[in-house]
Formats: structure tokens, C-alpha cells, sequence
């Protein structure tokens, strides 16, 4: 991991930041792009051959799992993972629940505009699979759409030789999805995009991935709604105070552990502090079972931070808008982050539980996006449905104002549709 001294190194630490996810970005681009072309000519084929490259079938299956598949794959989790996956479901349910948009009415002299939330058809939860199965993002993703009023919630995800984790079946059950797909990659996002085979055509898509997944939900939006770019996963800590050093390692080997192409990466004020972070990582490093992903991703995006302002490693960080933040040590500091896709406070606030049972959404925006957009969320799922009507008194007050701003814009007719009105009044 690379060690950066903000007092000098500022504007090359950011410029460090920004040039790895462009990178990122650059490399999947023509790859997406093939992979498209391929979906849409061959169809299902083309979604079975990549499924023998990337996942290992060794034969074809039906692209959807039938509801018998799935209770077979389910029937191995236990009684005790039932009830962790309940638990992590009601505490999702809970937090969206509130989330919920009540139907507005606006209303002033001679004009009422009413606006409705209106969910969503069809709502695809992309759920990764490659490296390791991900039953909480199908949560995070069905809870919030559920709550909106979605009539149909799919979900994709990645199946080595065809079988479906065991874990992913038993939430996909408990969350009665309408159909669960063994595809994954950016393939599964084309297929549900546009529409092959049997795979239906959907609204909206949501769920984090790798490069290519995000790489394929930024091509398609547009065609489809996304929730957002979640792509590879990222933490950054700020750790104001004093801290014992294994408790940020573990957290920072948390989210490295997802994707080789994750970024993570801690500031401190004292040197002493990030050496003996540095130190306690390379004994740790060795008792992770992602051992090799882990030290691919702290290699390549990995970073520690020495400041000596905290307004010039809140900048810092604001520029980044990671992904994840944890504050440490000031909690204050917190307050003063504006741009993150969401920020754990204190020591005993750490991303893991986020991600699995505090209820907010882990499916959050990456790659700088969060100084634009913010995590998943049930108002995503949703459209505004507006409604408007003007009675005679405000077209007698503002008709003529109107019709004079059509014409300081040389849009005749605009003008000539309101005067025609005249004859109503």
C-alpha cells in the first residue's frame, strides 16, 4: 500500500484517485460493448456459452431456476441460517418501510397539481455470484422494490455448472421473487435490458457487480432505469484518534476481500499510527481465506493518508466520495462529510454491519458517484405522476405573461395555444 503525505501531495493523491477509476473504466468499455453485440445477435446461445466460460457449466440449463430447483438448493440451509436471513429481512423491511412516498397535493389560487409515486413494472436485482454469493444484496434489492409496489421483481446472479447457492435460494424464496435467472456478468444485464429468449425485458435495474456489470448498467440506462454506478466496492477511514490497529485492518481487508479492483484506504494525523497499521495488516493478511484477491486490491488500489489538517482531509475525501466512510477517533468530522454513499460513525459502527443488519442499503454508488447520487432506496423504484389543472381566474392572471415569455423565446404557436383559450374564459 502506498503511503501519501497530503501537506505536498495533495492534488497527486486526488489526481491518483480519479486516473485508477478511469483505468477501471477504459478496460471494460470495449469488453461490454462486444459482450452486447453478442447478446443481442445470438440471444441464448450467446448467454450459455458465456456461462461456460465464466461459470463452468459443463452442460446447458434452463436460464430460469424453477421454484422445485430452488427449494432443493434451499432445503441445505439450516434452521439457524433461516432465521439470520428473516432477521436481516425485517430489519431492511423496517428501515425502507418509512420510506415509502405518500401522495402530494399542491394547491393555490386557480391551480391544483397533484403528484403520485407510480412504482415500476418489472425490476430486475442483479445479485453478484462470481467470488462469493451475495443473498444480502438480493435483499437489499427486493425489500426496497417490494415497498414501492413493483408487480414483477427478478433476480439475476452467477452459477457455477448451473447450481444455485443454497443461500441465495432460501432468500429468494422468503422474498417470493417472481424469477430467479442463473446468469450473471454484464451479459445478464443485456439480456434483461432488451429482452432474449425467455428472459424478460425489464424497468428498472438495480444490485452492485464488478467493472463489467457497472460498465453494462451504464450503457443501458436509458433503455432501462439504473439504481445507480455501483461498481467495485470501496472504504475509506478516517481515523482522527487514537485507534488499535487491527480493527481498521480487518475493516479495510472487508471490502478489499469483494473484487481485486476494490479501493480502500485510511487517514490518520500520526505516521506512527498508519506504520503500525502497515505492520499489523502484514501478519494479519496471512489468516484471510481471499488472501489472493485481498492482496491483489490492496496492491494495485490500496492507500494510507498521513495529515496534518482535518479541513484538508475532509476535502480530501469529498473529492473522493467513496463509496463507504468510516469516521473514527472525531466524530464531528462526520458532520463536515457531505459527499459519501454512506458514513458509519464512532468505533463500533463498522461497513460489515451495515451491509448486513442494520437495515439501510448496502447497494450504494461508487467510483465518485456519490457526489451525485445517493444509495438504493424505495423512491428508485419510482415514478412521479403528476397531475395539473388551472381553472379561469389563473389563465386570466397569467395567460398573457405566459404567452409574452413564447414569444421573447420565437416559439410562435406556444403563444398562439394559450391565446386560443381566450374564448373559454
Amino acid at each position: 500500500m502506498k503511503v501519501w503525505h497530503l501537506d505536498g501531495e495533495y492534488d497527486a493523491f486526488i489526481a491518483s484517485i480519479a486516473g485508477t477509476r478511469d483505468k477501471q473504466k477504459a478496460r471494460v468499455a470495449e469488453v461490454v460493448e462486444r459482450i452486447k453485440a453478442d447478446v443481442q445477435e445470438r440471444g441464448e446461445a450467446a448467454l450459455n456459452d458465456y456461462a461456460r466460460q465464466f461459470d463452468g457449466w459443463t452442460r446447458d440449463y434452463p436460464l430460469k431456476v424453477d421454484t422445485e430447483e430452488l427449494k432443493e438448493a434451499a432445503s441445505s440451509v439450516g434452521r439457524e441460517g433461516m432465521r439470520i436471513l428473516r432477521g436481516m429481512i425485517r430489519n431492511v423491511t423496517l428501515f425502507h418501510r418509512s420510506q415509502k412516498q405518500a401522495r402530494r397535493t399542491y394547491k393555490r389560487e386557480g391551480l391544483t397539481v397533484v403528484e403520485e409515486a407510480i412504482p415500476v413494472e418489472r425490476a430486475l436485482v442483479y445479485v453478484p455470484g462470481g467470488t462469493a454469493p451475495y443473498p444480502s444484496s438480493l435483499v437489499m434489492g427486493a425489500v426496497p422494490a417490494r415497498i414501492a409496489g413493483v408487480g414483477e421483481v427478478y433476480a439475476a446472479t452467477p452459477s457455477h455448472d448451473g447450481r444455485i447457492n443454497p443461500y441465495i435460494a432460501a432468500a429468494s424464496l422468503l422474498l417470493e421473487i417472481d424469477g430467479v435467472y442463473r446468469i450473471g456478468g454484464a451479459q445478464a444485464i443485456y439480456a434483461f435490458a432488451y429482452g432474449v429468449g425467455s428472459v424478460p425485458k425489464v424497468d428498472m435495474i438495480v444490485g452492485p457487480g464488478n467493472a463489467y456489470v457497472e460498465g453494462a448498467k451504464r450503457d443501458v440506462y436509458g433503455r432501462v432505469g439504473i439504481d445507480m454506478l455501483a461498481g467495485p466496492s470501496e472504504l475509506i477511514i478516517l481515523a482522527a484518534g487514537v485507534f488499535p490497529p487491527h480493527i481498521p485492518a480487518w475493516d479495510l481487508f472487508s471490502q478489499a476481500e469483494h473484487d481485486e479492483m476494490a479501493l480502500v484506504g485510511l487517514f490518520s494525523p500520526s505516521q506512527e499510527a498508519l506504520y503500525s497499521l502497515l505492520a499489523e495488516m502484514g501478519r494479519l493478511v496471512s489468516r484471510n481465506k481471499r488472501r489472493e484477491i485481498v492482496e491483489k486490491a490492496l496492491a494495485a488500489n490500496g492507500f494510507l493518508v498521513h495529515y496534518t489538517s482535518l479541513d484538508q482531509a475532509l476535502a480530501a475525501i469529498n473529492a473522493i466520495a467513496p463509496e463507504h466512510l468510516e469516521v473514527i477517533g472525531d466524530e464531528l468530522a462526520a458532520e463536515q462529510v457531505r459527499y459519501s454513499g454512506v458514513t458509519y460513525v464512532g468505533p463500533l459502527t463498522c461497513v460489515s454491519m451495515g451491509d448486513y443488519y442494520i437495515g439501510t442499503n448496502h447497494i450504494l454508488p461508487t467510483g465518485g458517484a456519490a457526489r451525485f447520487s445517493s444509495g438504493l432506496s424505495v423512491e428508485r423504484f419510482t415514478k412521479k405522476k403528476v397531475l395539473v389543472k388551472i381553472d379561469r381566474l389563473f389563465l386570466r392572471k397569467y395567460g398573457e405573461r405566459a404567452a409574452a415569455l413564447a414569444e421573447m423565446e420565437g416559439l410562435y404557436a406556444h403563444g398562439e395555444a394559450i391565446r386560443a383559450r381566450k374564448e373559454l374564459l
